[in-house]
């Protein structure tokens, strides 16, 4: 079955994407605690998300030569359409990779809140444009 792995991939990603959802949704008002467990799974959600990116730009988009760092595949991504908004995943990469080596919990509030109102949305267009391209393989 061709996208078997791009396929396999979606099946986490939706489920930590419901995880993170579900974290920030239980949360009204900021706990360090529940910070961190929303930092932990916001940050597991990024890693599935870019290698989804990988599998699609392989398996969908038939890129042969698709370099294993998570900078590179953003911007392929973004080159071939896969996301739209290139500069913002950019950002997550880096606030990402900020907030794994936050050890006090300084920036912890401002990190969930970027998590809840920039980088949620731009998780559910990836999503949106992954079930598109699963849709039309399964069509072929």
């Amino acid at each position: 079955m061709p996208g078997l792995a791009l396929r396999d991939r979606f099946e986490s990603f939706l489920r930590l994407l419901a995880d993170t959802n579900e974290f920030i949704a239980e949360m009204p008002a900021y706990r360090k605690r529940d910070g961190a467990a929303i930092i932990y799974a916001f940050n597991s959600l990024f890693d599935i998300a870019w290698k989804l990116m990988k599998d699609s730009l392989t398996e969908f988009y038939g890129l042969a030569d698709v370099k294993p760092s998570p900078r590179d595949v953003i911007k392929q991504a973004g080159a071939v359409g896969l996301i739209a908004e290139q500069e913002r995943w950019l950002s997550m990469l880096k606030n990402r990779n900020l907030s794994t080596h936050d050890y006090m919990s300084v920036n912890q509030e401002h990190y969930c809140e970027l998590i809840k109102c920039e980088y949620l949305p731009l998780m559910d267009s990836l999503k949106a444009a992954i079930a598109s391209q699963i849709a039309e393989m399964d069509a072929e």
